[in-house]
C-alpha cells in the first residue's frame, strides 16, 4: 500500500485531499494518522458480544487528526472520519462499533461536531480488532474510489 501513489507516510505526516461530504459540500482536509494504540486480549473480548469473536485478537485504536483547510463550513455530521482502516500484516482489521467501544480520551465524536470551519481540527478515533501477534500495523485512509494515504507504525 502506498500514500496517494507514493511511499507510506510516517506517523503524523499529513496528506491533503478534497472530500465530498454527505451534504454535498467539498471541503479540503489535511489528514494525519497520529498513532495506533494496541490493547490486550481481555480488552478485545470486552468489545464484542461473543468473546469467541475476539479469539486471538487485540484492539487497535487509530488516532487520526483532520484539519478543515478551506471550503464551506461542515454544518453537521462530517463523514471524513468514517474512512480510516487499520491493517495488520497486510490484512484489514475488523472495525468495532457500538457503546462498548467508548471514546478514547481526547477523541471527538463526529456525530457531535457542528459548524466545522476552516482552520479547525478534530482528532477522530476508530477501533479495529487485529491479530494479537501482528508484526506490522498500518492506517489507511481513502474515500470510495480514491487513492489511499497510508501511514506505517
Amino acid at each position: 500500500m502506498r500514500s496517494d501513489g507514493g511511499r507510506p507516510l510516517p506517523p503524523g505526516q499529513t496528506g491533503t485531499r478534497v472530500f465530498k461530504e454527505d451534504t454535498g459540500i467539498e471541503p479540503t482536509y489535511r489528514i494525519a494518522a497520529q498513532k495506533v494504540d494496541i490493547g490486550t486480549a481481555a480488552e478485545a473480548r470486552a468489545l464484542v458480544p461473543d468473546p469467541a469473536d475476539a479469539e486471538g485478537k487485540v484492539p487497535a485504536v487509530a488516532y487520526v487528526r483532520y484539519t478543515h483547510l478551506r471550503g464551506a463550513t461542515v454544518r453537521e455530521y462530517p463523514r471524513v472520519g468514517d474512512y480510516p482502516e487499520v491493517y495488520a500484516d497486510g490484512r484489514r482489521g475488523a472495525k468495532v462499533t457500538g457503546a462498548a467501544v467508548g471514546r478514547p480520551k481526547g477523541c471527538a465524536d463526529s456525530d457531535e461536531i457542528r459548524n466545522w470551519r476552516s482552520g479547525q481540527s478534530y482528532l477522530l478515533c476508530n477501533t479495529f480488532l487485529i491479530p494479537a501477534r501482528a508484526r506490522s500495523v498500518e492506517v489507511m485512509w481513502t474515500e470510495i474510489g480514491g487513492k489511499p494515504f497510508v501511514w506505517t507504525f
